[in-house]
C-alpha cells in the first residue's frame, strides 16, 4: 500500500533541513485545527450555509505552500486552506471569512470558500472547478513578460478533470509551454460520484500523454513523498518551462461538505485512510529521524488551538457588515 511508513520515507525526510519538516508539519496541523474550528461554526449555527474542509488532505497543500518562492501563483480549490495559510492567511483570516466579517478576506460578501489574497499569489477560487488552471497559467505568462521567474500551481479535484475548463485550460499550457503545475487531488468521490463511474483510464495522470506532457503520481498522504516531488517539479518547470500533470491519491474524510453525511462511502475506505492521516504518518517519520517528539509535538498543538480559539473569538465579536456598503466595489466610481 502506497504511503505506508517506510525506510524511504525516513530518509526522505532526514535529507531536508529539519526546519523545513517542522513547517511542514506545523502547518499541516494548523490547517486541521482551523479546519476543526470551522466544522464547530458550522454546527452551533455560527456560519451560513454549508463549510467544506480538506482534513486528510493536508500534504497536498502543504508541500506546495512551502515549496513555492515568493512570485509564484497558486489557484487553491475547496479543500486547500492549507495553502493559504502557508501562503499568509492567517487563521483569524479565515475566521472572518467563513464568518463573513468586514475585515475578511472578501469584506463579508462571501461567508464560503470563494477568497484569495493576491498580495500572497493566491487567487480566490472560482466553484466552477477547472476554471482556475486558465487564470494561474495567464497570470504566470504575464509575470513572465515581466522579467520574474515566476510558476503557477493549480489545484483541482478527480472531478474537474473531465470537464471541459480542465481540457482546454491543459492544451493550452502544453502548446505555449506555461510553467504551471496542475495537481489533481485524487479523493475517490466527485461528490458522490465514485471514480469507477467518472472514467475508464487507470490512472488519471494517464490522461497527461493526451496533452504531450509529463505525467507523475505522488501519494497525497506522504508528506515527505509530496514535498520532494512538488519541490523537484516546481525548480525544474522553472529553468525549463512547461506544465506537468501530478495525480496526487488521497481521502477526504468528510462529506463534500458539512451537509453531507457521506454515507455513500465504504467505512472500510474510512478506516484504512484514518490508519493513514497524513499528520500521522509525518511525525512517525519525524520521531524516527530525531527531529520531533511527544513533549514538542503537544507543545505545538496547545499553541496552534489556543491561537484558532482566539481567533474565532475576536471574530465572533465583530460586527456584520452594513447594508450601506453592498455596492462597493460593484460600480465604478463616476
Amino acid at each position: 500500500m502506497p504511503g505506508m511508513w517506510t525506510l524511504e520515507t525516513v530518509q526522505k525526510v532526514a535529507a531536508v533541513d529539519s526546519a523545513v519538516w517542522v513547517d511542514v508539519l506545523r502547518l499541516m496541523v494548523l490547517a486541521r485545527k482551523v479546519d476543526e474550528q470551522v466544522i464547530r461554526l458550522c454546527r452551533q449555527g455560527q456560519i451560513r450555509g454549508s463549510s467544506f474542509t480538506g482534513i486528510g488532505q493536508e500534504a497536498i497543500s502543504v508541500a506546495v505552500a512551502v515549496a513555492g518562492e515568493p512570485d509564484d501563483l497558486f489557484a487553491p480549490c475547496i479543500r486547500n486552506v492549507a495553502l493559504h495559510l502557508g501562503r499568509g492567511e492567517t487563521p483569524l483570516g479565515i475566521m472572518r471569512q467563513v464568518l463573513a466579517r468586514p475585515d475578511g478576506p472578501t469584506g463579508g460578501r462571501d461567508g464560503n470558500i470563494h477568497h484569495g489574497r493576491l498580495e500572497n499569489g493566491v487567487y480566490a477560487m472560482i466553484s466552477h472547478l477547472g476554471a482556475m488552471i486558465s487564470v494561474v497559467a495567464g497570470g504566470v505568462m504575464a509575470k513572465r513578460r515581466h522579467g520574474k521567474d515566476a510558476v503557477g500551481v493549480a489545484f483541482v479535484g478527480d472531478g474537474a478533470s473531465s470537464t471541459g475548463d480542465f481540457h482546454e485550460a491543459m492544451n493550452f499550457a502544453a502548446v505555449f509551454k506555461v510553467p504551471v503545475l496542475v495537481i489533481i487531488e485524487n479523493n475517490h468521490y466527485a461528490y458522490s460520484t465514485p471514480n469507477s463511474r467518472q472514467f475508464a483510464c487507470r490512472h488519471l495522470v494517464d490522461r497527461a500523454v493526451g496533452y504531450g506532457i509529463e505525467g507523475l503520481s505522488a501519494d497525497g498522504n506522504n508528506a515527505a513523498e509530496m514535498y520532494v516531488t512538488v519541490r523537484g517539479i516546481m525548480d525544474d518547470i522553472r529553468t525549463n518551462p512547461r506544465p506537468v500533470l501530478l495525480e496526487a491519491e488521497t481521502m477526504r474524510m468528510r462529506g463534500h461538505g458539512e451537509h453531507d453525511d457521506f454515507k455513500y462511502v465504504p467505512e472500510e475506505l474510512l478506516l484504512l485512510y484514518h490508519r493513514r492521516d497524513p499528520i500521522k504518518l509525518a511525525l512517525r517519520a519525524m520521531k524516527a529521524a530525531k527531529l520531533m517528539d511527544d513533549s514538542a509535538f503537544s507543545a505545538m498543538e496547545a499553541e496552534i488551538e489556543a491561537e484558532i480559539s482566539q481567533a474565532a473569538k475576536q471574530a465572533l465579536s465583530e460586527t456584520e457588515p452594513s447594508p450601506d456598503t453592498l455596492t462597493q466595489g460593484v460600480y465604478a466610481d463616476a
